[in-house]
């Protein structure tokens, strides 16, 4: 890439929402040069599609239907530590939640 600096400049900055600068921004946009100067144009700032939106969210269990049109479930972290944890509770309720997220795919 090929940088040049150059000094004493105008710049004309165009924005597309009105902002105090307090602290150093990075912005995407276009720079040209015009007959007074400078002029940057600030590029709309556009949201990307969410990607893998979650059908279901249980305390154990999520479901999510991704990019490739398929679907994954994904087991949370489990907290083993307290001296009540039964691991035939907890399988048993991961299978109820299994069952429940696997009834949104229908």
């Amino acid at each position: 890439m090929y940088k040049q600096t150059i000094s004493n400049i105008s710049l004309q900055l165009v924005m597309q929402h009105s902002e105090t600068f307090t602290r150093p921004v990075t912005h995407a946009g276009v720079l040209s040069k015009n007959e007074d100067g400078f002029r940057f144009e600030e590029a709309v700032k556009q949201k990307r599609p969410r990607r893998n939106p979650k059908l279901y969210e249980g305390q154990y269990v999520s479901l999510v239907h991704r990019h490739d049109d398929k679907y994954a479930c994904t087991l949370k972290h489990i907290a083993t530590g307290s001296k009540d944890f039964d691991h035939h509770t907890v399988a048993f309720r991961i299978y109820l939640e299994l069952i429940d997220a696997l009834q949104i795919i229908r």
